[in-house]
């Protein structure tokens, strides 16, 4: 439970974000937690605060957060008294509207659903509304003053867009749109960077009701998507006209892995930067410029030999995808599930468009495909989107057999998607037709993406198994066993096929049969392998903080680079090795030597 420390940090942590915006705050407001008590599910009157309020303008709307503190008597043993925190997330709407409290249900569904139905309609002033579509009524309870209103909002596009956030319950009460995080019993952290991004999202959620409810959306302080024009008309087929090369997570559209060789630039020495946020996808180096996404929402540009900054672009949330080069345009998808499309010279946004959150995006043949990852991999369906890359309008969107948690591979005209249970299927590129569906009994979930080369697909399992399919027919030509889960993206060079896994460690064996050719032991398991000619580059150890340096024919460790915190898959561009870590440090290393930078050059500010 949180302390009085905690609490204190709150407090600070509040005022500083207040100072920095020019927000308001208060340390307490009773009438917040009068109006909001309701909302605040647990929360006992009487001994309850409304506290470290801050309120402001963010994107044209008036926000407001504060925490409601609830006191309980301290046990005996205890020498601070117990508090239970709940975080109110307000966002104010242009008019009054009915109640709507909608709450998801992932677990017990079969008991807690009909009992809270139950209770809403033994309430006299209250209705239950039901809006026919038996996968969502399953697992969300409605509660509302006005059935039809609420039915009018609650459009697919507003339950896809609330179901793609990880809250468990929201509620449009008057002329407010509201959160309540579940309650925190532990220790508060700061949670400035988590209460902005969920904010935006609940300004997003505001827009998708103002423009239900006959409301003009309020402008959201950010320049709109460029559109064409006489003057300056978007390309339909960049592709066609622009020959600049494209990068993507795993090197390519096929995700083998591979990246070219060569030396390092004239003049490139060893350099680290600080992003200030923990970089958790690997980056994009591409044509002198190094890409990587942040959990604070800012995608970075750098300079590949010098680690300067080019530019940075703020998204609405946390971006926790690898984005995608190609065509002179950036492509990434936000937590909050928009894709933006970014121009590559300037950093400006040129379109963005809602996907639902999705996996890193693939780029190829002037489209842009990704697949939606549902709130339940399990449980629930996944989609497909092809969209076009110059203008971000779908070409065409397919409903997968099974949910998904990894992303799409994309060769020879087929787009290749694996599913969460382990089955597979290929659909055409171009006009999205199912080619063929491979089905399959697991049920451990599996975010394996697949990788494709010479006609050959191949998947890891939740089951520690990897796996070799025809990419034409689906027809299934091998089996491998590894000790720990394959959820690391296989990597295929010439002959050779290798992987990481969960707690065995790093794998190498034959593409044509399958067989082991070498095992590199490491109980911590081990990353996607990065390679270059007859060398590959991956991270293990504990926690994530070893880099390593292998020889593919030999399995052979050539080198070892201790990290300063969780590395990201590591990547190859010219001759240098460049890899993120959770502290918010991003690496380049010459792929040669792979000596440390100067001391002048550790952990530059960006």
């Amino acid at each position: 439970m949180a302390g009085r420390t905690d609490l204190r940090r709150r407090a600070d942590a509040r005022r500083k974000t207040a100072a920095e915006r020019g927000w308001e705050y208060w340390d307490e407001r009773p009438d917040l937690l009068e109006r909001w008590q309701e909302a605040i599910v647990g929360a006992v009157p009487g001994r309850s605060a409304a506290r470290f309020v801050v309120s402001g303008t963010l994107e044209g709307r008036r926000v407001t957060v504060f925490d409601c503190v609830d006191s309980a008597p301290a046990p005996l043993w205890s020498r601070l008294p117990r508090r239970t925190v709940w975080t109110v997330l307000l966002v104010e709407l242009p008019e009054p509207l009915p109640l709507i409290a909608v709450s998801r249900h992932g677990l017990a569904v079969d008991t807690t659903v009909p009992l809270l139905k139950r209770m809403v309609g033994e309430r006299p002033d209250r209705h239950l509304c039901e809006i026919g579509d038996p996968a969502y009524d399953e697992v969300h309870v409605v509660e509302t003053t006005d059935p039809e209103v609420a039915r009018q909002l609650l459009t697919p596009t507003v339950r896809e867009f609330a179901d793609d956030r990880a809250w468990l319950q929201w509620r449009v009460d008057g002329d407010h749109l509201c959160h309540v995080r579940p309650a925190a019993t532990g220790p508060l952290t700061d949670d400035t960077a988590a209460s902005t991004a969920e904010l935006r999202s609940l300004v997003r959620l505001a827009e998708f009701l103002d423009q239900r409810s006959g409301h003009e959306p309020r402008p959201a302080g950010r320049p709109p998507a460029r559109t064409p024009t006489a003057e300056a008309p978007l390309r339909t087929a960049p592709h066609e006209q622009d020959a600049r090369p494209c990068a993507m997570s795993r090197g390519n559209a096929a995700r083998t892995g591979v990246f070219p060789e060569g030396p390092p630039p004239a003049g490139f020495e060893a350099w680290s930067v600080d992003l200030g946020a923990p970089v958790v996808a690997e980056p994009v180096a591409c044509a002198g410029t190094v890409l990587v996404s942040c959990a604070d929402g800012h995608c970075h540009a750098l300079d590949a030999v010098t680690g300067a900054p080019r530019w940075r672009f703020a998204a609405d949330s946390a971006l926790k995808r690898s984005p995608a080069l190609a065509w002179g345009t950036v492509f990434v998808v936000g937590d909050d599930g928009v894709l933006h499309a970014i121009g590559a010279d300037d950093g400006q946004e040129r379109w963005r468009r809602r996907v639902g959150r999705s996996a890193a995006p693939v780029v190829d043949s002037g489209l842009v495909y990704l697949v939606h990852h549902p709130a339940h991999a399990l449980r629930d369906a996944s989609r497909l989107w092809a969209l076009d890359a110059a203008t971000g309008e779908p070409r065409w969107q397919r409903s997968l057999p099974d949910g998904s948690a990894s992303g799409p591979a994309v060769a020879d005209g087929r787009v290749h998607v694996h599913g969460a249970k382990g089955e597979l299927s290929a659909f055409d590129a171009a006009s999205g037709e199912l080619l063929w569906h491979r089905p399959s009994g697991d049920t451990q979930l599996t975010c394996c993406t697949p990788s494709v080369a010479d006609g050959t697909v191949y998947v890891g399992t939740g089951r520690g198994e990897l796996h070799a399919y025809d990419a034409a027919t689906g027809e299934h030509r091998w089996g491998s066993q590894a000790a720990g889960v394959i959820d690391n993206t296989p990597s295929v060079s010439g002959p050779l096929v290798l992987v990481g896994d969960s707690h065995g460690g790093a794998y190498a064996c034959w593409a044509e049969s399958g067989k082991p050719y070498w095992h590199i032991p490491s109980r911590y398991g081990a990353s996607s392998v990065a390679i270059g000619g007859t060398e590959g580059w991956f991270v293990s150890g504990k926690a994530g903080v070893g880099l390593f340096k292998v020889s593919l024919t030999a399995g052979a460790v050539l080198r070892r680079y201790l990290l300063d915190g969780s590395g990201t898959a590591p990547v190859l561009a010219d001759g240098v090795v460049h890899i993120g870590t959770g502290k918010g440090t991003l690496l380049a290393l010459d792929a040669r030597t792979g000596r440390k930078p100067a001391r002048g050059r550790r952990r530059m500010r960006v």
